[in-house]
């Protein structure tokens, strides 16, 4: 048989007052609950005025309800949508175009980038030596 807590600690501590012994189990039930409620209460609140305020900062602050994991969720129904039908899925796939395909901005070649490009110092040279002719 299964005795709540409030019950064992009657039987361990006759002499505890039902105040001491809501605050035993509070502190079971972690910080913010615990803070909340014992914030609002007082010593001559009864036990039905401890569960009102339990009901009450519990749905204010939704503690205790399941959380939807969000990332889990999503991947799901993106894995979903595409197992389902790969021939419709591989229709939606856009092709980049010439004009969208990335190239080096110094050169135009589409092998690199301009940030590696190697006729970058190539290009300064001649700029600097252009000025010197001029």
């Amino acid at each position: 048989m299964v005795y709540p807590k409030k019950d064992r600690l009657t039987a361990l501590y006759p002499d505890m007052s039902e105040f001491m012994i809501h605050r035993k189990v509070l502190r079971q039930c972690g910080g913010d609950l615990e803070n909340s409620v014992e914030s609002r209460t007082t010593e001559q609140s009864s036990e039905g005025d401890t569960i009102d305020i339990l009901k009450e900062v519990t749905t204010r602050t939704r503690i205790g309800s399941s959380r939807v994991n969000f990332k889990t969720r999503f991947n799901k129904s993106w894995k979903d949508s595409v197992d389902k039908n790969p021939k419709e899925n591989l229709k939606n796939i856009k092709y980049k175009s010439a004009d969208e395909i990335r190239k080096c901005h110094i050169c135009q070649s589409t092998t690199h980038l301009a940030h590696a490009c190697p006729r970058k110092g190539k290009i300064n040279e001649v700029e600097i030596e252009k000025e010197l002719n001029v």
